[in-house]
């Protein structure tokens, strides 16, 4: 039997940068990350999510928006300014592995594949926000709750100004005419705080599944519902499953969204 070979992708580096420095969540502050005990504001886990996409994109170009899945996972954070290296390989049965190197270890990893059919996406519905937003709890949360959805759109200067601050600004997608990766996985994160109030929180995972390229400054409605709510080592959890759909209806990508929507340390913090 031949020996199974991986091939050693290109190494990409970049300085990471903390997009949500004034974004209502608060662990991206730096004096309130700091109360966490991290050592700075967290660079958003979507902006991760776009640095490892770079391979992926690379590589795959078209088909990696057309038909994939990728699982993304958040170990520890990686912070404004942290020199960020990106490595990956690919196996002999075409999955593709990448990792975030930091000088604190492996942060987040990433594992892709293409898909030979894709995968028919959750169904979901067209549903108003919260009320007031109340604020985030396991009653609200609970399994099987519509999230209110909304229309997200993103035009040709503004998806450039993104590519520059997830440092990769001569991505392949912008030949493609395609809406990046990272920028619909922002949408999940989105469909949550829109629809309840949270204090300081974390994105820690997704799986995600790329139907369809989306298209630059097109409108696309996000939707959604809460699959459960948990709590782990006194964290509690909210899994979270989205569907964005593009402009004819049909889905360009599904999410199935993992947050830590009150760490333990905002109840230990309080009493």
């Amino acid at each position: 039997m031949p020996e199974s070979r991986s091939e050693t992708l290109p190494v990409h580096e970049l300085v990471a940068y903390n997009t949500a420095i004034d974004s209502e969540n608060k662990i991206h502050d730096d004096d309130v990350a700091a109360r966490f005990g991290f050592t700075g504001g967290l660079v958003p886990g979507v902006d991760v999510y776009a640095y490892l996409c770079q391979p992926a994109l690379a590589r795959w170009g078209a088909r990696f928006l057309d038909s994939s899945r990728v699982s993304v996972r958040f170990d520890s954070p990686i912070y404004d300014g942290e020199t960020t290296r990106i490595a990956a390989t690919v196996d002999a049965d075409g999955v593709l592995r990448a990792e975030a190197l930091t000088a604190n270890g492996i942060p987040a990893s990433l594992e892709a594949q293409l898909l030979e059919s894709k995968p028919t996406p959750p169904a979901t519905a067209a549903a108003p926000t919260y009320p007031d937003r109340p604020p985030a709890s396991p009653q609200v949360l609970m399994a099987d709750v519509p999230l209110g959805s909304y229309t997200a759109q993103i035009d040709a200067e503004q998806h450039a100004a993104y590519l520059r601050d997830i440092r990769d600004p001569d991505s392949p997608v912008t030949a493609l005419g395609a809406v990046h990766p990272g920028w619909l996985l922002r949408q999940a994160n989105y469909i949550l705080s829109q629809n309840v109030k949270l204090g300081p929180w974390m994105h820690v995972g997704s799986v995600v599944d790329h139907l369809a390229p989306a298209p630059i400054g097109q409108p696309l409605e996000v939707q959604g519902f809460t699959r459960r709510a948990y709590e782990h080592k006194g964290h509690r959890f909210v899994l979270l499953a989205v569907v964005i759909y593009g402009p004819d209806g049909e889905p360009v990508c599904s999410v199935d969204h993992t947050a830590i929507y009150e760490p333990r340390q905002v109840r230990e913090l309080a009493g």
